[in-house]
């Protein structure tokens, strides 16, 4: 195939981008930085240096689309649905001319913040047929997007909800939890983490993340219409992901605070979830361990992208 990947140098979608290249596809990858494209050609991603979400980007990356069975949709957004929608409806115009059958497919990446329902039982539980809770208001705009996506003619739309991610650099953990605990145990002291004490944790490794987009882009035409959660099956507290930081980092301790504004509410949100489509239709089963029983593996490698 054919392969179009979007913000190709992110922390999402640059695994995405080696998975489906490793698997003999021809890939393009945007990116703004140069720098970051050289990353992409060594990976034998074929780089598009661009903004993907305005006119002349959309028109470089559009050049590789008129022959191109699949595009996705990776790049990282908190502006709300207009970038998104432009750049969905923008990909349609070039598919919708051709005939049934090679319709391109079309993969947006959603966020799983949207299934929020609280932090246990039946009532918080979710799955990747679930429609959005609107719990989390700092991502209900996204449903718009999926609306469009899923009920689309022009293009096999698809959408992916990944969870939180973990894992090499980080991800959001390197924002919240990891730079304190690493500060505080260079000082002998305790960190502060923000949380509810009930939180939650719903997450996915990079690499298995990939292994999802890979399996279900092969299959797009097939798939038209789905939606799939991106996570891996355990559900883990945030006091025990915090107790295990505090034993590799060999900080003192934590306190716990709560969220102060919209972003770290949402990431706050619990969400229990058991995804199943993934394995159902594409035989998709993570293989990473969970954030907790591979702290050790994930700590080492956070402190190995600080240098």
């Amino acid at each position: 195939m054919k392969v179009i990947i979007l913000g190709a140098s992110g922390f999402v979608a640059f695994p995405i981008a080696q998975a489906f290249a490793r698997a003999g596809h021809i890939v393009y990858g945007t990116t703004r930085s140069a720098e970051n494209a050289k990353a992409l050609a060594r990976d034998e991603i074929l780089p598009i240096v661009c903004d993907a979400t305005n006119d002349e980007g959309r028109a470089l990356w559009g050049k590789e689309a008129e022959t191109a069975d699949l595009i996705i949709d990776a790049i990282p957004s908190t502006t709300g649905a207009a970038p998104a929608l432009a750049t969905f409806k923008y990909a349609s115009a070039i598919s919708d001319g051709r005939p049934v059958g090679a319709k391109i497919t079309y993969i947006y990446t959603a966020g799983a913040w949207t299934q929020s329902r609280g932090p246990a039982g039946l009532a918080a539980w979710t799955s990747d047929t679930q429609p959005h809770s609107g719990r989390v208001g700092l991502t209900t705009w996204r449903w718009g997007v999926e609306k469009e996506v899923l009920s689309s003619n022009a293009v096999n739309g698809i959408v992916i909800r990944p969870t939180l991610l973990y894992g090499k650099a980080g991800s959001l953990y390197s924002l919240f939890y990891f730079p304190a605990a690493l500060a505080a145990a260079q000082k002998g002291e305790t960190f502060e983490a923000v949380a509810h004490p009930d939180f939650r944790l719903a997450n996915i490794h990079p690499d298995d993340l990939a292994d999802l987009y890979l399996r279900v882009g092969e299959r797009g035409p097939l798939l038209k219409g789905q939606t799939f959660v991106g996570s891996n099956q355990a559900s883990e507290r945030a006091t025990d992901l915090l107790d295990a930081i505090v034993r590799v980092s060999g900080a003192k301790g934590y306190t716990i605070r709560p969220p102060s504004n919209a972003f770290e509410e949402a990431f706050c949100s619990s969400i229990v979830v058991k995804p199943s489509l993934g394995n159902a239709l594409t035989g998709w089963t993570p293989k990473k361990p969970s954030l907790v029983d591979g702290i050790d593996v994930y700590w080492a490698s956070y402190l190995a992208h600080q240098e």
